[in-house]
């Protein structure tokens, strides 16, 4: 099964093997996100541009994701590694750990700038392996948290990030971040050019920066599950690298 997002406002589930789009819905504005539950084919998650988060089950029942504050519906959302909680962040930094599918609020916290200033909430990213999550912000730095301090933390919490990332030099912003398919390397795309920084996340340190054709515009970036090969898209383009050379091995 495969879940899809057009610029009609509309989510489709298509059967791949077959071809043939099985259901759809449609949504009040573009849609910024929709992401399988990890464990349940029968549950996906949807971020509506200016609207709250909306867990829908296939057989059309669905419910709102609750709101930090009903003011601000500029949200970002997704589900954890196994699907038992959803997190949410919001324009002012909030982030909150909804249980899944009730919609409980478990946890919370704030991202800050180290001073009292907050920051955008851009996307939040968790790793296929282990129980680390990314939360790219508007002040341009990645920040890396345990789930497990997150939570243990509860509501109104104080976790401190065991990492943070950021292009010190260039001051980048960041248009995707993702994990390697081990947890142990973050790679972020930059939003104003083809290029693709990867740093080690034990230790925090860049290791290598990654250039497509000068003048493109980077849309997304995707880490293989398994290999060390990252798919980048940009003007169309689908660029494939392979970590070990460092170099654009081809673009599709």
């Amino acid at each position: 099964m495969l879940l899809s997002a057009s610029t009609d406002n509309s989510v489709a589930i298509w059967d791949v093997l077959q071809g043939e789009c099985r259901q759809r819905y449609r949504f009040p504005s573009p849609i910024l996100k929709v992401q399988f539950h990890p464990r349940n084919e029968k549950m996906f998650l949807v971020g509506p541009m200016k609207y709250a988060a909306v867990l829908v089950q296939i057989d059309g029942a669905h419910s709102i994701v609750p709101l930090d504050d009903e003011s601000d519906v500029n949200v970002v959302a997704s589900f954890d590694r196994r699907g038992l909680y959803i997190y949410t962040g919001n324009a002012k930094g909030k982030i909150l750990v909804l249980s899944c599918p009730d919609l409980n609020v478990f946890a919370s916290f704030r991202v800050t700038t180290g001073t009292s200033n907050t920051t955008a909430i851009k996307s939040i990213e968790f790793a296929r392996r282990g129980e680390c999550f990314l939360v790219n912000t508007a002040d341009r730095i990645i920040r890396v948290y345990e789930s497990g301090e997150v939570l243990a933390c509860g509501k109104e919490g104080e976790p401190e990030p065991i990492q943070k990332l950021q292009d010190l030099v260039n001051k980048t912003m960041w248009k995707k971040c993702v994990f390697s398919g081990d947890g142990e390397y973050i790679c972020a795309g930059s939003a104003r050019q083809h290029a693709l920084y990867i740093w080690e996340k034990s230790i925090g340190n860049l290791v290598k920066i990654l250039h497509g054709t000068k003048g493109e515009l980077l849309l997304d970036v995707v880490w293989h599950p398994v290999r060390p090969i990252i798919a980048s898209i940009s003007s169309g383009v689908v660029s494939i690298w392979e970590i070990g050379r460092a170099s654009c091995r081809e673009r599709v």
